[in-house]
């Protein structure tokens, strides 16, 4: 009985990473700043991060749920998970359009008071 690979990358994963990767050179692109510009920040924006996790629900796919973050403030986020979801940066599983219209304004607050 011949057997055959099982794929590492689901074909509709695959769909979504090529999506993911024109996606990330046009938003670079566009906007070549990190947003976050927490203290210690490099500017030079080179990561995506998700405000809502795809392990969340989120779409990796949506800008509207897409920051371009520099390395630093990308790490940050990630290792200060409380520090990020009170300043906007992430929201839980079960947020709600307001909940990140909510966030949305929390980054704002941040970003005028930093």
């Amino acid at each position: 009985m011949k057997r055959s690979r099982i794929n590492s990358v689901s074909k509709k994963r695959q769909a979504e990473n090529v999506i993911r990767k024109r996606l990330r050179n046009r938003l670079l692109d566009e906007r070549p700043w990190c947003e976050a510009r927490i203290k210690g920040c490099t500017r030079v924006a080179t990561d995506l991060h998700e405000i809502k996790t795809r392990a969340r629900g989120g779409s990796i796919t949506d800008e509207d749920n897409i920051l371009c973050l520099c390395r630093y403030c990308h790490a940050f986020i990630t290792l200060e998970p409380a520090w990020a979801e009170s300043n906007g940066f992430t929201v839980h599983a079960w947020a709600t359009e307001a909940d990140i219209k909510a966030a949305a304004r929390a980054r704002a607050y941040f970003a005028e008071t930093h």
